[in-house]
């Protein structure tokens, strides 16, 4: 071997572990087309509880200046809010948002404990976001890593991971033991997904141009490199029902609410990719925006509604309500007038209207009736009693009646035919005609048709009368008037 060759060899042997353990990367370019979707770009409520609150209020009043939130107009019914103390050693109690008064005001559904009604207590909604970053990456670099770096705070009284809305950008959220996921808790390297194969972590803040950034870094394994030119997508946050995300600023110091240029504030992150010795490569840097603002209140009311319908649909001679053929006076029942005519005596006389209920109420309806006086002839005064069926109903117990047709009794029963909350059926447990009585007076109402919620169509029932004569009630016109009524309930 000549001098020159044994050179050569030596060169080689001392270049070739050198470019295997840190090689060259493809080229030096940033990566382009970078965005970061956030789930939700709801900045996090900061405000604190002005003078003139007290214990067991519901209706809170809260500061109008000096605070990072100084309106509700970022709050929401439903919302959940902690009041209290948030510095380190402090105590939020959760409350619920029931309703938005003034842009001061704000109602929960639970009055204020005495521990947290005094001036100056924080009242703190936090909103958070699962980020989705995408990038095409124009290098690739073997064993190399890509970080994603979102704006932390350095402010003086704020921690960057203590669960509280800062005003410098997103907290990384409260480190709380063995609670793992929901909102609020520590984001946490479960809570993302690299890209390439790589392996995720979630470093501590790093400064660049004099700027706090939290790092999550996705790390490619041994003798991995990325693809070129093909978009990459990297998520940090998990749904709260099993993970954690990161927690949405509260307003910027220099936010101003409903300003004429901007509303939203904007905060910069990068994406930067490093050497397989974990240098960043600037050349490869890039970044871009985020922009956060308050979400916007769209409100709207609708008109609770209610309808009640008593016509005589399907209740024709002949129909089988409740179990039983109407005759021939069916023909002339109508919405405002049951004409039984001249009686049957000694037997069972039916007839029956139908009755029609809806409403768009959240507590749905209820539906009752009672009677101004038995039926009462208009020349004697003589009544046909009330019945108590054959001896074991009243106006509460409903109780068969089909064989005593020899006393003279006036009552009903009911048909369900999509009623939500069945009050009783003529047909309840068994029975071939379970009756009732009606009861005398406004005071002594009953119900008779009722849904607890919302009815998802139009709910009927099949109200169905009974009268007997005995053949030795006395001769006469008889009347008596029924009041139905339906109301809403919330």
């Amino acid at each position: 071997m000549t001098k020159n060759n044994l050179k050569l060899v030596l060169v080689l042997l001392f270049i070739i572990p050198f470019l295997l353990l840190y090689p060259k990367h493809l080229h030096s370019a940033p990566p382009t087309s970078i965005k970061d979707t956030l789930s939700s770009s709801q900045l996090s409520f900061f405000a604190r509880l002005a003078v003139g609150n007290s214990a067991t209020d519901t209706l809170l009043k809260i500061a109008i200046s000096g605070n990072p939130t100084n309106t509700t107009n970022n709050l929401f019914v439903g919302d959940t809010v902690g009041i209290g103390v948030s510095g380190a050693n402090g105590r939020l109690v959760p409350y619920i948002v029931g309703d938005i008064g003034n842009t001061a005001q704000f109602q929960i559904t639970t009055g204020v404990g005495q521990s947290n009604a005094f001036t100056t207590a924080a009242v703190i909604a936090t909103q958070s976001a699962i980020h989705t970053i995408t990038f095409t990456p124009k290098t690739n670099i073997t064993n190399g890593a890509w970080q994603f770096l979102i704006k932390a705070t350095s402010r003086d009284g704020e921690d960057e991971n203590d669960g509280i809305p800062d005003q410098q950008g997103f907290d990384l959220g409260q480190d709380v033991g063995s609670t793992s996921i929901g909102p609020g808790t520590r984001l946490k390297t479960a809570d993302v997904t690299c890209p390439f194969g790589a392996t995720a972590s979630v470093g501590t803040t790093v400064v660049v141009s004099a700027n706090s950034y939290h790092i999550v870094n996705c790390k490619l394994g041994a003798g991995i490199t990325n693809p070129v030119d093909v978009e990459a997508t990297l998520t940090i946050g998990r749904a709260l029902s099993t993970g954690s995300q990161l927690i949405n600023p509260a307003p910027a110091l220099s936010h101003t609410e409903g300003k004429a240029d901007s509303t939203a504030d904007t905060y910069t992150f990068y994406i930067r990719h490093l050497d397989a010795g974990d240098i960043v490569v600037d050349a490869d840097t890039a970044a871009g925006k985020i922009a956060v603002v308050e979400s916007v209140r769209v409100t709207a009311t609708v008109d609770p509604t209610l309808s009640f319908i008593i016509d005589n649909t399907n209740v024709g001679s002949g129909a089988t309500i409740c179990g039983n053929t109407l005759g021939a006076p069916a023909t002339a029942t109508t919405a405002t007038s049951v004409a039984f005519g001249s009686l049957s005596l000694g037997a069972f006389n039916d007839l029956a209207p139908r009755l029609s209920c809806v409403t768009n109420a959240d507590g749905g309806y209820i539906v009752t009736v009672y009677e101004i006086d038995p039926m009462t002839s208009i020349n004697t005064g003589i009544t046909i009693p009330d019945t108590d069926c054959d001896g074991a109903c009243n106006t509460v117990t409903a109780a068969e009646w089909t064989t005593d047709t020899t006393n003279s009794g006036w009552g009903y029963s009911l048909q369900n035919i999509n009623v939500g909350t069945s009050l009783f059926n003529y047909n309840n447990g068994g029975a071939t005609f379970a009756g009732k009585a009606f009861a005398d007076g406004a005071a002594n109402a009953k119900q008779i048709m009722k849904n607890t919620s919302t009815p998802t169509t139009t709910e009927r029932a099949y109200l169905c009368y009974r009268l007997t004569a005995s053949t030795l009630q006395k001769a006469g016109s008889y009347e008596n008037q029924l009041i139905y009524t339906a109301t809403t309930t919330f």
